[in-house]
């Protein structure tokens, strides 16, 4: 029973006589510390700047170029990816592919982009071969870097989500062209827009490896296993360049050390 304000005894005790036996109540229990709020998570990094993508192209019912009599580029990519991975690997990277077998069903651009957008690598690599040019061809996206201004502080349209990391992209090639030069092989930049590099997020480039030509005339194919190992340890150098000079590693913190298996 609730007891309200009276103003006099007789009136006070009456309320209190028909109030309700209680039994006592403990003590409340001294107040221990205050809860600290649990910190939010740290949001996830822009990118991994050890993880790298590699997407080999076409698939499936999709072949891609006849390289030759017995040869179609889908095969190709893919053996050129396998050789890619472990090099890569022996920089330190932790690599994620598309694709490490030929898939029954082609996988879409949707799929592939979506791929490596989900894991924020440092760079995504296009795999594509030839039977036409010479060395490797560096393709990065033909999306004007202007885009990237206007979009700014907007929902990024799909086709054009390479646009403000266009800049690192052309810097991607660059240091992978310059490995490439170094290793003797030819090379070529090359802007345009080969699905899926204008729909990744990350910095991106395909690469096309073409037949070798010397200049006494003779050529060796994209599928020679030899130049693909050649190429693909070029291409793994030129990779870690473009992460020490575009994403060297933070600071170790005291106390704390790195999650084996973990990309950083």
């Amino acid at each position: 029973m609730a007891v309200s304000l009276l103003t006099g005894g007789a009136h006070s005790m009456v309320a209190q006589s028909q109030e309700t036996a209680r039994p006592p109540q403990a003590p409340p229990a001294a107040a221990g510390p205050a809860m600290q709020p649990a910190a939010p998570p740290k949001p996830p990094p822009a990118f991994y700047r050890n993880l790298i993508v590699l997407d080999a192209a076409h698939g499936g019912r999709d072949n891609g170029a006849q390289l030759s009599s017995s040869a179609v580029e889908k095969d190709v990519t893919l053996a050129f990816a396998q050789k890619l991975r472990p090099a890569l690997t022996a920089q330190g990277f932790t690599v994620v592919v598309t694709r490490d077998s030929d898939p029954p069903e082609e996988l879409t651009t949707d799929q592939r982009a979506g791929t490596a957008n989900h894991v924020r690598p440092l760079a995504c690599l296009v795999i594509h071969a030839a039977a036409t040019g010479s060395g490797v061809h560096l393709v990065s996206s033909s999306l004007p870097e202007s885009v990237a201004k206007s979009t700014s502080g907007r929902a990024l349209v799909w086709n054009k989500a390479q646009a403000p990391v266009v800049g690192m992209s052309l810097r991607l090639a660059n240091e992978v062209g310059l490995t490439i030069d170094a290793a003797q092989l030819p090379v070529l930049l090359l802007r345009a827009s080969v699905p899926p590099l204008d729909n990744l997020v990350c910095p991106a480039i395909a690469i096309e490896l073409a037949p070798l030509k010397t200049s006494s005339g003779t050529s060796t194919a994209a599928t020679d296993s030899g130049y693909q190992q050649r190429a693909a340890t070029a291409i793994a150098a030129g990779l870690a360049s473009f992460r020490n000079h575009n994403a060297p590693a933070p600071p170790a913190t005291p106390g704390l050390l790195p999650r084996p298996g973990v990309p950083q």
